[in-house]
């Protein structure tokens, strides 16, 4: 069953958010399975039972995704994120593992802990973001977009990275294996910060 309008709604089960918009609502989401062309400004998805929902066409601005795990069933790939635009959104410790990510935009969110372990991202760009302690493990990156982020203490494992340009971020103190990093594009004062992990000692 398909629900237009989020007006005067509580609660819903079992279905799909078509061409809603919702601002500064409270709305229990643990009935909902998509959402599609839509669009939700301020909400504070925290307490909202927002898991295991898939996506498309839909904008999400100065909304709080804090602790909020996407994929609560470990037992499948994960739920669809497809077109979708995060602007201006609070992620301390937002959880997309095992999570599939196509087209779709971070911009100037904070963060802590951002997981994206186990998640496939074609086409995504992160950009004017501050993502501290990042993880990306066993993470397939396809079309990976940064653009000048603060991704300081950036968790990198099993991850190949190769052809991602890093060259406007800050990435002091990424944590590393030496597959994941090669073909990556760094600047020169970058790729000696991450000569340490190396072992080499530059004078």
């Amino acid at each position: 069953m398909k629900r237009e309008c989020l007006n005067d709604l509580e609660k819903i089960e079992d279905e799909i958010l078509e061409s809603c918009k919702c601002v500064e609502k409270e709305f229990d989401f643990s009935g909902v399975s998509e959402c599609n062309h839509c669009y939700f400004e301020k909400i504070e998805f925290t307490d909202a039972h927002f898991e295991n929902i898939s996506c498309y066409d839909v904008v999400f601005k100065n909304c709080d995704f804090s602790n909020v795990i996407w994929n609560q069933d470990t037992t499948f790939t994960g739920p669809a994120i497809h077109s979708v635009t995060f602007d201006n959104c609070k992620m301390v410790g937002t959880d997309f593992g095992m999570c599939s990510l196509k087209k779709v935009k971070f911009q100037n969110c904070v963060g802590r802990y951002v997981n994206f372990s186990f998640a496939t991202l074609k086409e995504v760009t992160i950009d004017s973001c501050s993502f501290y302690n990042m993880i990306l493990q066993d993470t397939t990156c396809k079309k990976l977009i940064l653009k000048e982020c603060e991704l300081e203490a950036l968790e990198i494992l099993h991850t190949s990275l190769y052809g991602v340009d890093f060259t406007t971020d800050q990435i002091d103190g990424m944590k590393t294996d030496l597959e994941s990093i090669r073909g990556a594009i760094v600047s020169s004062n970058q790729a000696l910060s991450l000569s340490q992990l190396l072992g080499i000692v530059v004078k």
